[in-house]
């Protein structure tokens, strides 16, 4: 079966698949170099072609993907990845050669470290591993060296596969206005799958049936042969959908392949055709952990606690009872909620291990994190999951159900902060990052840099993994997007055109993965009709983070209405009214850009400074103010003068950077100064880890050296500024 793949699996220094392979991976194509028919392979060049001519805009890729047949207009399906590939991937992890070893004490040694880390650290058998086709890759991701953005580096890492049903992938793009024609190739399809599950079997296991069309789909007895066949037939062959690469070392590091795909649950081919209910947990380690423990069908989420894509609800249209097992953390329980709520309150149970649980032995343990944790702590998963209860009530609670999230929150409060800031540490260290739930407005003299403010932290939370849409009422989308993305590339573009156009293009590519969302609207628009936009997002695209700039913009449209002041003050109250309401029952953050009053020029500004009544001010969770300082115009400050999390006030000095467009809290000059000082020590960057809601990732600006002197500690991060704003922390 693997001699007869033929798949180079290595990949060059700038993170491009070699040879035949070249675009496959990074440019989201199919045209791997397999042995397909030339019919295959024609086809799926003209899919490749399709698909770059969409240029840099993957996600309106169903309107670059479209061609003229009789006349009509229609989508072709989503790209997805080859099933010889996944068939490798796996022989990769499972199957390669290592050393032989007799002595049991030694066997260990012998495994390879992606199989130590999934055995040993992660309590998974191989049984369990081959069941859920797990596999390792290499793939390559943007270097966090400081002035290597635009390079990559190879990582081994770990893939999940999403393999689904062609009825289930013909259903989805049905939605598209498409279809999925999978009778054309079944019969090459199945073969490839058929590979993909015994590529590299033990010997022993040659005849085994724990394979994905036999072992996943058990019959009950009473199906003849011709139902069976039946069946199958109406459901198509199992396909792989798309594939999540995990690095091995690096959790933060992690992709889609290929780009622009389809979405899906992980372990779902795993799951009988007859079964009724279904374990849905947050990461692919959990679901294949309840399955070892319980036997029960489990699968994972795609993208973690923070989304469930509508296209995958269909899928589990079928089950009488849902059990959500997410994290044991604020964001785990948040989505738990949020996700019960899309499916059905009433056919879900919310698995929350409380302080009562006992281990296999009998001993009274705490709560596990994650359904992983548990097993490896030894914990009974069986009887978590029957101990699971229903949704609190939306409008009453008791003590007892909230006596385990209180207890945590007081234990680990660094997992409730909120979303930080990676670039700007120490205006972090005074807001406690962003909260779901909360509105933030924030306000600021014309020409402050609001906008470029803002930027930069939608940059962050994309980067960390938080959806993010922009509602951009002042300025357009396309010159928003040139902003974002001069922002995004960290430095100067090349001076000759050919390479900047090349240096785009990677750029853009990288851009366009971040979970970015972006609204139509500019100038004056209805209000409702911009909540009706909102909640949308949080619906389909689980967006948790909601920027709107800004209040004057979008209210202008009534400006007819207006008789006096007062009554524009009472159009912006009921507009921040329902933004507040809308942040609190959709669990997202609103930050709502609200010009100040009109003050004397260099005139310090404060929150009786924001335009309009108090209301603003008042419903608002954080009120930061953009300053100006009365001696130096291009030095800025932030100033958080309300802080409804735990009262912390203070400034942040902003130091723009002309070569990024972005602001910083060092002085430009020092910034510089310090980057060369590290690139001629030639000292590996130490990767900082940051922490977002329970989860860390690492962002590009979190990467510091060893070189220079020390940073400042957390305490005195918001005060350690030069002379020149002595004089405003005196005021």
């Amino acid at each position: 079966t693997n001699a007869n793949m033929n798949i180079n699996m290595n990949m060059n220094s700038q993170g491009r698949p070699n040879s035949q392979e070249q675009g496959s991976m990074a440019r989201g194509g199919q045209n791997r170099n397999s042995q397909y028919s030339q019919k295959q392979q024609q086809q799926q060049q003209q899919q490749q072609q399709s698909y770059q001519q969409g240029g840099s805009s993957r996600k309106g890729y169903a309107k670059n993907n479209t061609h003229e047949h009789n006349g009509n207009t229609t989508t072709q399906p989503l790209p997805m990845p080859s099933p010889r590939l996944q068939a490798a991937y796996i022989t990769n992890l499972l199957d390669a050669p290592t050393k032989d070893s007799k002595d049991p004490s030694t066997q260990s040694q012998s495994l390879s470290p992606a199989m130590q880390y999934l055995t040993q650290e992660r309590g998974l058998t191989k049984q369990t591993l081959r069941k859920y086709g797990v596999g390792l890759g290499s793939y390559n991701f943007p270097s966090n060296e400081i002035g290597q953005h635009g390079k990559y580096v190879r990582a081994d890492c770990v893939t999940f596969p999403w393999i689904m049903r062609a009825k289930d992938v013909n259903e989805q793009e049905v939605l598209r206005g498409c279809e999925y024609n999978w009778q054309a190739s079944a019969s090459s399809t199945v073969s490839s799958n058929k590979n993909a599950e015994s590529s590299g079997k033990d010997q022993e296991n040659n005849n085994n049936a724990n394979n994905i069309e036999n072992d996943n789909n058990e019959d009950d007895g009473d199906t003849s042969a011709e139902e069976y066949e039946q069946e199958e037939s109406n459901l198509g062959p199992f396909v792989t959908r798309r594939i999540k690469a995990r690095a091995v070392h690096q959790k933060s590091w992690q992709r889609l392949d290929p780009p622009g795909g389809g979405w899906g649950l992980f372990g779902w081919h795993t799951v009988p055709s007859s079964a009724k209910e279904i374990v849905l947990t947050e990461g692919e380690y959990d679901a294949m952990a309840v399955y070892q423990a319980t036997g029960r069908p489990a699968v994972s989420l795609p993208n973690g606690c923070r989304s469930l894509p509508v296209e995958v609800l269909p899928m589990l249209e079928r089950f009488d009872r849902v059990y959500l097992w997410m994290d044991n953390d604020g964001p785990g329980r948040e989505g738990a909620e949020q996700f019960a709520k899309k499916i059905g309150v009433n056919r879900c149970l919310l698995v929350q291990p409380d302080s009562s649980v006992m281990d296999l032995n009998g001993n009274r343990a705490a709560p596990p994190k994650d359904a992983n944790e548990a097993l490896l702590n030894g914990m009974d998963l069986e009887e978590m999951i029957r101990d699971a209860e229903v949704l609190p009530h939306e409008r009453i609670l008791t003590f007892a159900e909230l006596r385990t999230q209180v207890i945590h929150e007081m234990l680990n409060p660094e997992k409730y902060t909120g979303v930080p800031v990676p670039s700007l540490p120490g205006f972090t260290d005074i807001i406690k990052g962003f909260r779901r739930g909360e509105m933030t407005v924030l306000t600021g003299p014309t020409g402050s840099g609001k906008t470029t403010f803002l930027g930069q932290l939608s940059l962050d939370f994309a980067e960390g993994g938080v959806n993010t849409l922009w509602g951009s009422f002042e300025i357009k989308n396309t010159r928003l997007m040139h902003k974002l993305l001069q922002q995004y590339s960290r430095g100067p573009m090349p001076e000759d055109k050919m390479k900047k156009a090349q240096a785009l293009e990677v750029l853009a590519d990288r851009f366009e993965n971040l979970p970015l969302y972006f609204m139509k609207f500019h100038g004056g628009s209805d209000i409702d009709d911009v909540l009706d936009a909102m909640e949308y997002a949080a619906y389909v695209h689980d967006v948790q983070h909601i920027i709107l700039d800004n209040m004057q913009f979008m209210i202008s449209r009534n400006s007819s209405k207006f008789n006096s002041s007062f009554d524009k003050y009472e159009i912006q109250d009921i507009a921040i009214e329902k933004f507040r309401k809308f942040a609190t029952s959709k669990n997202v953050h609103v930050t709502l850009v609200v010009h100040p009053r009109k003050e004397d020029e260099g005139v310090k500004l404060g929150m009786s400074s924001v335009y309009g009544s108090a209301k603003a001010t008042q419903e608002a969770d954080n009120v930061l103010i953009l300053q100006k300082d009365a001696n130096n115009e291009n030095r800025k400050f932030v100033e958080v003068k309300k802080n409804r999390y735990d009262g912390t006030l203070g400034i942040c000095p902003l130091h723009f950077q002309f070569d990024s467009k972005r602001y910083s809290e060092t002085p430009e000059a020092q910034l510089s100064s310090q980057k060369k000082v590290a690139r001629s020590a030639a000292v590996p960057p130490r990767v900082v880890p940051m922490t977002a809601g329970g989860r860390t990732f690492v962002s590009a600006a979190s990467v510091k050296t060893k070189v220079g002197p020390a940073a400042p500690s957390k305490k005195s991060a918001s005060t350690n500024m030069d002379s020149t704003y002595s004089s405003i922390l005196e005021d």
